[in-house]
């Protein structure tokens, strides 16, 4: 091959022989010192070409385009939330986005593949957030939000194919699923403890798996320790442990002080009186912890449930302790809602727990099934599946 400076005309060359002549320097030597800038111009450009391959790969500074579906044009903001996940899982997180046209555009630098829900401006004082689930990574280049139908959202990326194309197969399994009229937290409610056990055999087949990862997370921040929960956790593969959300739910799962198998914890409590007290295990084979709060409509539509199973098994060996987290200003209120509805198991007040929250409690009404020696063998469980255990074993 020629060399790239004689791919020239002729007079060019008739030049250059007369530049090196008038120069002095010979021609061999302008010949190598020609081949060594031509070398290092060649390996600057391939050292910039492979950086900037491989800030796409990884993502770095790389863009999502995003468009809302179905909304009605206006002005309005596209939030990216975590939902109920502690903050301290993210990094380099989604930022938010004003629409123009129903259209974004937002920078993707995401170091490892997260977990998002969404929430409109025009949504707040309304919802928390939507329901559906985002699941972003370095290779993610768009999004489309359906907004009246959010778990038909369409995100691109391996993640979120995993997602829609593997994981909610392997979840929904033998049970009819539509995006359109049932989310995926509908379908975790519907599944009860079989949501825990299939995310654990996911995990076992899938164990390199952000998705699972996610979704681990998500049940762990909203109801904490299982024993369940915790093989899961030990069921990811090395690399998915050296990374940054494991290892931070990791700790947590250590820290729990609510777990499966152990003695439910010695906390301080206010009795109905107000007087301070401790948590003292009542003396039955069976005990029923419900953590409530005095304006929790869902609290209080199950209190005839609670009524029902307190009447039916109070001799046979089963008590109810209900714990309230209400504030300060709302003690007056659970005083009066206890009085109200007759609520004549024991009654505690853990006051002020949304600030302190030291047992890591989310959702009310919480229950928690203590045996005789205090030992939490159960948890995440409704009231009618209690029923029936309690048939079976009193």
């Amino acid at each position: 091959m020629r060399p790239w400076f004689l791919e020239s005309n002729r007079s060019d060359l008739r030049s250059f022989r007369n530049f090196v002549s008038l120069s002095g320097l010979s021609l061999t030597a302008v010949l190598r010192d020609l081949f060594m800038i031509r070398y290092f111009i060649t390996l600057i450009f391939t050292l910039n070409t492979l950086m900037v391959l491989a800030q796409t790969h990884s993502g770095i500074q790389k863009q999502i385009t995003g468009e809302v579906i179905g909304k009605p044009p206006g002005t309005d903001t596209l939030y990216f939330t975590h939902g109920s996940i502690d903050d301290k899982y993210y990094e380099n997180g989604l930022p938010s986005a004003e629409l123009t046209g129903n259209r974004y555009v937002v920078t993707n630098n995401l170091p490892y593949p997260q977990m998002y829900r969404v929430l409109f401006a025009s949504d707040k004082g309304k919802l928390a957030f939507r329901m559906g689930f985002y699941f972003t990574d370095a290779t993610t280049t768009s999004i489309k939000t359906n907004y009246s139908s959010d778990n038909c959202s369409e995100i691109n990326g391996s993640t979120a194919s995993e997602y829609q194309n593997k994981f909610i197969p392997f979840m929904t399994s033998g049970i009819a699923y539509d995006c359109k009229s049932k989310s995926m937290d509908m379908l975790y409610d519907d599944l009860g403890k079989k949501a825990d056990t299939s995310l654990l055999n996911y995990t076992i087949q899938n164990p390199g798996s952000y998705v699972a990862l996610w979704q681990l997370i998500e049940q762990f921040n909203d109801h904490g320790q299982s024993a369940v929960r915790q093989k899961t956790l030990t069921s990811f593969s090395n690399r998915i442990k050296s990374e940054k959300p494991w290892k931070i739910l990791n700790k947590d799962f250590e820290d729990s002080k609510i777990k499966e198998n152990e003695k439910f914890p010695d906390i301080n409590l206010k009795n109905y009186d107000l007087s301070a007290t401790k948590f003292i295990v009542p003396k039955a084979k069976y005990t029923l912890i419900d953590y409530w709060f005095a304006r929790c409509r869902p609290c209080l539509d199950t209190i005839p449930e609670l009524q029902k199973l307190y009447s039916a098994y109070k001799t046979k060996g089963f008590d109810i302790v209900s714990i309230s987290v209400d504030e300060t200003k709302n003690v007056l209120i659970w005083q009066k809602r206890v009085k109200e509805h007759g609520l004549v198991w024991t009654q505690y007040l853990e006051e002020n727990n949304f600030q302190h929250n030291e047992l890591g409690i989310k959702l009310f009404p919480t229950f928690i099934l203590l045996d005789k020696e205090g030992r939490v063998i159960w948890k995440d469980f409704d009231l009618h599946d209690l029923d029936k255990f309690l048939v079976k074993n009193l």
